[in-house]
Formats: structure tokens, sequence, C-alpha cells
């Protein structure tokens, strides 16, 4: 359920970023690397309300962005990712109102769709050492299955920002290696297993490569 959950997503998230990045060079028509495209790998580390949940690592996650020159060290730009965090147990989970007993599967879903800005602190664009923040929405999609039982699901609206910082280097021409660590967090929106609203927030740490 998780791998199929995850490519629909998947396929989702590479269907916007190539719309977006097949516009994005249609448009740039100058030969100054005014437009960078960005795709991502993504581990994922739980806090807050998602380390509640499900306390483990995610290691499936993946993002796109694109990023488009906005003064000589600026950048404006859009991003899409895809996070899923999921735990496999056997045990006794208490909710307020019952306990429920055996094998149980907990996943998370996340989608987010941002508006970015970067801020590269050396003398050239798209190189070097950047900050940055992300502000836009995030849609999480909660399940919680025990044995073979038909699964539960929650799913949530939320706004989300998303400060960053990350380094960008050459690897060959045309082609530049991009790590990143964000910090995701979405505003308490939604009404989770358990009752009430949630953050589900988490650390995203990227690898990717970046075309000019």
């Amino acid at each position: 359920m998780t791998a199929s959950r995850f490519a629909i997503g998947s396929a989702v998230v590479v269907a916007l970023a190539t719309g977006l990045s097949t516009s994005a060079i249609a448009q740039d028509t100058t030969a100054d690397n005014n437009f960078i495209n960005i795709g991502t790998y993504t581990i994922g580390f739980p806090i807050g309300d998602t380390h509640s949940y499900i306390p483990q690592v995610s290691w499936l996650g993946t993002g796109w962005e694109g990023q488009w020159r906005y003064k000589s060290t600026m950048a404006k730009g859009i991003s899409v990712g895809l996070h899923d965090f999921t735990d496999l147990s056997h045990g006794t989970t208490h909710f307020p109102s019952a306990a429920v007993t055996g094998s149980q599967v907990r996943e998370i879903l996340m989608m987010t769709v941002m508006g970015t800005g970067r801020w590269y602190m050396g003398n050239t664009f798209g190189r070097g050492f950047y900050l940055g923040l992300g502000a836009g929405a995030e849609i999480d999609q909660q399940y919680y299955q025990v044995g073979v039982s038909q699964d539960v699901t929650r799913s949530g609206f939320h706004i989300a920002i998303a400060p960053d910082v990350g380094y960008i280097m050459p690897f060959m021409e045309g082609v530049d290696l991009v790590i990143n660590a964000r910090f995701m967090a979405p505003a308490p929106a939604g009404s989770y297993l358990g009752g009430g609203s949630r953050s589900y927030q988490f650390v995203a740490l990227s690898f990717g490569m970046a075309e000019r």
C-alpha cells in the first residue's frame, strides 16, 4: 500500500515539475543561466507531532525546485515535494475511548507546493552557500491499519513555511551538486486520529542535481 500511494504521489510531483520546468525553460531565452532546474532525493527526520505518530526516519522523499534569478545573488522560485513516513509494528495502541492490539501500519504521506526565495552568500548566482525560505501549502494524508482490517484515513490542508540552508557546487558542465537542509513547519489543522488538529513537522535533508 505504501509503495502504491508513494508511486501515485511521485507521478503527480513529476507531472508538476515537468510542466513547470518546460514552461520556465521556454521563457528563459537568455544564455546567462537565469533559470536553475533542481531535482532531489530527500531523507526526513520526524519531530513534534510527526515523531509522536511515527518516530522512524523516512527514506522515501523526492522533490523538484525551479529557481529564477531575481537579483545578482538572489532567486525566486517554486518547489514541490513528496514525503512518506511509515511505521510497521506489533503491539497495543491506546486511544481516548479504546485500545487496539495487533500488527499495525501507520503512515503519513505529505505533499508540499511552495513559493521560495534564496539568497546566495557568495558573488555567483546559483553557487555556494545559500539561505532560503519557502511558504505555501501542505496536504497530509494519515493512514492507520490493524491486521487485515480496513485502514482508517484522515486528511488535512495546512499552510506551511520552510526555512532552509544549502550548498551548490560545480560537478560537470551545466550540472551542479546540491545539498539542502529544510525545516518543514505546517500550521496546526485538520482532524486526525486521536482527535484534534496536528502539525506534522520534520527536518528534510536533500541531495540532488541542478541543471542550468
